[in-house]
């Protein structure tokens, strides 16, 4: 990739990125005038990243996901967001609701935001309280933010420097995307092994990295994606605080599981999508939290109306993502639907699940209409079975956290070293502050949405007992249950991030206690060592300073304390155009620093992937491969397949197995089949490989397709020989000249009985 192709590409996505966001912008202004600062930012980019997603599924539906679609469409939609008129004047002025402070009384003749009288035309006429924020909060939150991003920075370097290696990265993540980016379609399944039906799954994330494809035609931006989200999530969690005056405890609060062993050496620099899941929840927490705390209405109360939409986008964007954030998104519809206005709850019932189906309906539609499941993994509800493909071949069981519940064994030997290794020394002062805190703001939390909240944060982490593969493993050794509280982090940061608004922490003295016991947590609890002794220490603290503390910083003090609760007054507009300089000076200075990194990237990706499972010189092949078909057996290729796309994702993926019924993909058992598939497929190269035994990744299980292809005259090996060899493919293989010795369904790993 050259230079001018990397900046054309870098145009294209800023393009896209800038319509969208000023459309998103003229919407909020538009149908939300009285939202500003920090909870206006909130609603623009969860809007933003709505209209991308939906444009997205739309041009996909008809075979035109690609950059020049994306690129036109994305003008047209800001062209057209330009033309709207903006939002009538509020004849009654601002009502002095910007200064009142949260909690304040209903307004006269407790009509609200339900009524007529808090809609005017299609404005929601709401204002989210902004009290001043001490000093000291600002600074600290700075604190917070800072390690926190130099720790996401620093592990993001390591993806920087050999490639994006996480193992669902390279399993399906990243395959979803490149097959999204090569079809141009959002309406296939992508099947990349025959073990797990994860092609179920629904995949927001997916289709945002692969705009970024489709966009630039590599994936470099994919390792800098989550940094985006994490941004999204330190936003709403200081959103979720700002109406109560402590924004600075709810960012920390989030933070300490942000730090996390469970996300912090995962996520960063990957396209794993914890992260999507908890920002887009903290988002919709964080609107609802706003809207409900809004003075001049009942404290703590919703109707139906552009807060709400947004709020309920930011759900549907959520399990539009994973399916793990079905239950927060359930236990927060129950929030919202229990606190709505009586008389409105049909309407806000129809707004919240409306506006969450254009946020992450159309994964689900589209495994209802191939299976009749939206959720095919559910096999059944009680003694009633759904429909949905058979699964012929497993990898591992699945079991859940309450399987084990009552085993003093289990939790002796997995449990709580795992939660010691996922949360820090101090989980279980974690979890008691959850559980008590959540108790407290049940029992006395600022109005009935946010005591609701606090119940269904506390109901959301009691349904993760219940997650499949929770506890996954062999049954009596559930290997798998620390990686997997990842699942639990989403309902736990909405708990962590509601107890600062428990009363007791709007004096002083508490609050301080309090931020203390945060600022532990933080610190003993996530990675701080990353920032002192990983060897990507120095990219991440130059990352934070660079777009933390200058920023922050500047933005900090271009305002001097001003009069009004609203906030500090700008400074000059000499001193304003000169930061703006500045700033434009900062956005030159990082974009004439990103080729250097992206040609470092390019030049060292997957150069030695995985020598210990075979996979570095079939990997380094696959980097000199373009436009190639390339067809996969063996689990092993399957679950680590990502970097047979090749460098510029032109090489078409194949995994060798068999379309069932419901949209299913089993293994091929006999060597004619086999071979028969291959033929179909019409490959170039065949990646043979053993079956990858998860409960021992170090002794993968012989798999027999290699035994069925060798001696085939028209195959030449070409990387090998290893456990992953590659196979140039000259011509049909013959199925009827399969050796009478060669192994049998019985040799096939993994089998499910009957």
């Amino acid at each position: 990739m050259s230079a001018v192709s990397f900046y054309f590409g870098i145009a294209q996505l800023a393009l896209v990125l800038g319509a969208l966001g000023y459309a998103a912008l003229r919407l909020r202004r538009n149908l939300l005038p009285g939202w500003d600062e920090a909870a206006g930012y909130l609603v623009t980019a969860v809007t933003g990243v709505g209209m991308l997603v939906v444009l997205s599924e739309i041009l996909g539906m008809v075979g035109l996901f690609r950059g020049w679609t994306l690129v036109s469409a994305s003008v047209l939609i800001a062209v057209a967001a330009r033309s709207w008129p903006g939002p009538r004047p509020d004849p009654e002025g601002p009502r002095g609701r910007a200064g009142g402070s949260a909690g304040s009384g209903s307004r006269a003749g407790g009509s609200g935001p339900g009524s007529d009288a808090e809609m005017e035309g299609d404005v929601e006429i709401s204002t989210p309280p902004r009290p001043p924020v001490a000093a000291s909060g600002f600074w600290l939150a700075l604190l917070t933010t800072t390690v926190l991003v130099a720790q996401w920075a620093a592990f993001t370097s390591y993806s920087l420097d050999a490639g994006i290696s996480n193992f669902d990265s390279v399993w399906y993540h990243l395959p979803f995307s490149a097959d999204l980016f090569q079809s141009g379609s959002t309406l296939g399944f992508y099947k990349p092994e025959t073990v797990f039906t994860n092609w179920f799954y629904p995949q927001n994330s997916e289709l945002l990295h692969a705009v970024g494809m489709a966009l630039t035609g590599r994936d470099f931006f994919s390792v800098l994606v989550n940094m985006g989200w994490l941004a999204l999530a330190l936003l709403a969690a200081w959103c979720i605080g700002r109406p109560y005056a402590r924004p600075h405890l709810t960012l920390i609060a989030a933070s300490i599981l942000l730090a996390t062993h469970t996300l912090v050496v995962r996520e960063p620099g990957t396209a794993k999508n914890d992260i999507v899941g908890i920002a887009l929840i903290l988002s919709a927490v964080a609107i609802l939290i706003n809207r409900g705390a809004d003075p001049s209405d009942t404290r703590g109360r919703l109707g139906p109306g552009w807060a709400m939409a947004a709020a309920g986008l930011a759900v549907g964007l959520a399990v539009g993502t994973k399916v793990t954030a079905l239950a927060p998104a359930a236990m927060i519809t129950f929030a919202v639907l229990f606190s709505a206005h009586h008389g409105s709850r049909l309407r806000s019932a129809a707004v919240w699940f409306g506006s969450g189906l254009v946020g992450g309906g159309f994964w689900y539609l589209r495994n209802l209409v191939a299976t009749g499941n939206p959720i095919p993994q559910i096999e059944s509800i009680g003694p009633i079975n759904l429909p949905g493909p058979e699964r012929l071949q497993q990898g591992r069981e699945d079991f859940s956290v309450f399987h084990y519940i009552t085993d003093s064994a289990i939790w002796r030997d997995f449990f709580f070293p795992g939660l010691e290794q996922g949360f820090g020394e101090l989980w279980p002062v974690l979890l008691a502050v959850a559980f008590v805190g959540l108790v407290a703001l049940i029992w006395r939390g600022p109005g009935r949405l946010t005591r609701t909240h606090g119940l269904a944060a506390l109901l959301a982490i009691a349904a993760y007992l219940f997650t499949p593969l929770g506890a996954a493993g062999p049954e009596g050794s559930p290997d798998a249950f620390a990686i997997n509280l990842r699942f639990l982090v989403p309902a736990l940061a909405m708990a962590l991030v509601l107890i600062p608004l428990v009363p007791w922490f709007a004096r002083p003295r508490p609050q301080l206690a309090f931020a203390l016991v945060l600022l532990a947590l933080f610190f003993v609890g996530g990675r701080g060592d990353a920032i002192w002794s990983q060897s990507g220490r120095y990219f991440g603290i130059a990352f934070a300073l660079a777009f933390v503390v200058v920023p922050s910083v500047v933005w900090h003090f271009r305002r001097r304390p001003g009069s009004g609760p609203g906030g500090p007054l700008p400074l000059s507009n000499g001193r304003d155009r000169i930061l703006a300089s500045a700033a434009g000076a900062a956005v030159v200075a990082v974009l004439l620093l990103a080729w250097p990194l992206a040609d470092g990237y390019f030049d060292s990706r997957y150069a030695d992937f995985e020598p210990e499972a075979g996979l570095a010189q079939p990997y380094r092949w696959a980097n000199g491969i373009e436009d190639a078909e390339i067809g996969l057996a063996g689990t092993t290729a399957g679950f680590r397949q990502y970097g047979f796309f090749g460098k510029d994702l032109s090489n078409r993926l194949t995994y060798i197995g068999r379309e069932t019924s419901a949209a299913g993909f089993d293994v091929i058992g006999t060597c004619s089949g086999f071979r028969q598939a291959v033929d179909e497929a019409d490959l170039d190269f065949l990646v043979t490989s053993p079956f990858l035994n998860f409960n021992g990744d170090r002794e993968p299980i012989p798999s027999p397709e290699r035994e069925w292809v060798k001696g085939s005259p028209s195959l030449t090996r070409i990387v090998g020989p290893g456990p992953v060899e590659v196979w140039r493919v000259a011509g049909p293989l013959d199925p009827g000249a399969c050796d009478p010795s060669a192994p049998g369904p019985e040799a096939t790993p993994g089998l499910v009985d009957g």
